[in-house]
């Protein structure tokens, strides 16, 4: 039976990151005007209206403005997402003083994207710094009107879309988890129970709004999952505490802040210009796109980065994507490789195919935890479907360029022989490295690959000892939970099973 949370997943995965969020965003607004409208919340629908559309008004200008300043693309879409954020913070203005300071917020908020900044790269939380802004200076502190109990379960709806699409789970209950222990015990000290200060947490207090749509940001998210967790924790405590009550009051926007200036050094990324080379046809549909690699660029091999490639009349999916790196930190060039399908392909894809050299795109958000394990004697099978190839094309080059001892297969999934890429370079490493690759075909017979679906005759063909492998698995969503569960079922320890990040098709 097929799962239903599979088949949402799957959904999602078909909207661009950004994207998925705003329309979350805009779910718990249209879900707020309802509820406004039926006078179940005190705010009026013209006092939210005034609201949302002072955030806009002041939010998309800003953003306008500093990017022609500084002469960098102007991601609109990025300052959309910080003004409706702001908008569930800050209470429907009331006068003229209250909207000024939500304007004040707003405009604050937008500007730190640009100004406040290390590497052309933004340190805070855009909304968050925007209400420290005004509640620091001024005692106004942010009401957090979204975290209202008619607004719960469309909350709820929207927070878990979010996090399902961007895969961040476990930072998402850790912080909910060390929030919630440390709310209840404050709670306990007052007089309360443990039932009423659970209710209040999850009815009244903002930390399911900060954990789905603010601690999950991508640039202020540290890259990879230890960090993550510590960052979670450390935000989770720091939002429920009192502990800072004789001195200052802790809020939920000064605590993420505050976590975002702890971890900046974990965080710690870049926004890069990397100037096209070229581009080669490596299979059927299947392009490799190459451009100079800058003198201080570091990754490891297994790693991501969202690449934008700005553009005008871009379509829904906009001008933002995450593809892993398919080039070694040893290469002194960067190699990004996809499908195109030039028949239904996006705005993005036809603006990186007529790409010509010399012309610049940007590259940033460096992360992901699919690296290869640090004993270098470990046996590895590697499980790939179509473009999924991509890390392990960085996870070979990088073995071979620091002569890892690693005995190394490849299952690689494709339709047809046409669809194999890069046969030639895993040919080189069949000679330079304990490798072997098995192509797998599911709509082709060829007597020299496998046909079908990988299954545990076929495993067992190949690696009698798969219960000693540890095994990398990386291409379609739908591919990647199939394979996990046959390697459970043939009792291959859940610790020994890594899966690439995947953010989605779109």
């Amino acid at each position: 039976m097929t799962n239903p949370l599979k088949i949402i997943q799957h959904k999602l995965d078909q909207i661009a990151m950004y994207r998925s969020v705003t329309l979350a965003l805009l779910f718990i607004v249209v879900c707020s005007f309802g509820l406004s409208f039926a006078e179940i919340l005190f705010y009026s629908p013209t006092q939210l209206a005034l609201s949302l559309l002072l955030c806009l008004a002041i939010a998309l200008p800003v953003n306008i403005l500093f990017a022609k300043l500084l002469k960098i693309p102007a991601n609109h879409e990025s300052a959309v997402i910080t003004a409706l954020i702001l908008f569930f913070l800050f209470l429907p203005p009331q006068n003229l003083d209250e909207a000024m300071w939500l304007a004040v917020a707003t405009a604050v908020g937008v500007a730190s994207k640009f100004i406040l900044a290390w590497r052309k790269q933004h340190v805070f939380n855009a909304a968050a710094i925007g209400a420290v802004a005004v509640s620091l200076p001024y005692f106004l502190e942010a009401p957090w009107w979204v975290a209202t109990p008619p607004l719960f379960i469309p909350l709820v709806i929207a927070g878990i879309a979010v996090v399902t699409k961007v895969r961040k789970w476990t930072p998402v209950l850790t912080f909910i988890l060390v929030a919630l222990l440390v709310f209840i015990y404050e709670e306990l000290k007052f007089g309360s129970d443990v039932l009423t200060a659970t209710e209040t947490f999850f009815l009244s207090w903002p930390a399911l709004f900060l954990a789905f749509f603010m601690l999950t940001e991508p640039f202020t998210l540290p890259g990879t999952k230890k960090f993550q967790v510590a960052y979670a924790a450390i935000v989770g405590f720091l939002s429920s505490t009192a502990i800072f009550v004789p001195f200052f009051a802790m809020t939920p926007e000064l605590a993420l802040v505050v976590g975002n200036l702890v971890f900046f050094p974990a965080t710690l990324t870049q926004k890069l210009y990397l100037t096209f080379k070229e581009k080669n046809l490596v299979a059927k549909n299947t392009w490799e796109f190459i451009f100079d690699k800058p003198a201080d660029m570091h990754f490891k091999a297994g790693q991501y980065l969202e690449w934008t490639v700005p553009h005008n009349k871009q379509d829904t999916r906009g001008q933002r994507r995450y593809f892993t790196i398919a080039s070694a930190p040893e290469e002194s060039i960067i190699r990004l490789a996809l499908r195109v399908e030039e028949e239904k392909g996006s705005t993005y894809k036809k603006e990186l195919m007529e790409l010509q050299p010399g012309e610049q795109i940007i590259a940033s958000q460096r992360a992901g935890d699919f690296l290869l394990p640090k004993d270098a004697t470990k046996p590895i099978s590697m499980v790939a479907g179509g473009i999924g190839v991509t890390p392990f094309l960085s996870h070979l080059a990088h073995a071979e360029a620091t002569n890892r001892p690693s005995d190394i297969n490849l299952y690689y999934c494709n339709n047809t022989s046409s669809d194999i890429a890069y046969s030639d370079v895993f040919k080189k490493y069949q000679d330079s490295l304990k490798f072997k690759v098995i192509n797998v075909l599911g709509k082709e017979t060829n007597p020299l690959y496998e046909t079908g679906y990988i299954n545990a005759d076929m495993i067992k063909k190949h690696n009698p000892d798969y219960l000693e492998r540890i095994w990398y698995l990386s291409g379609p969503p739908r591919m990647v939970d199939s394979y996990s569960q046959l390697l459970r079922e043939m009792k291959v320890p859940n610790k020994q099973i890594k899966k690439d990040f995947f953010p989605g098709l779109a």
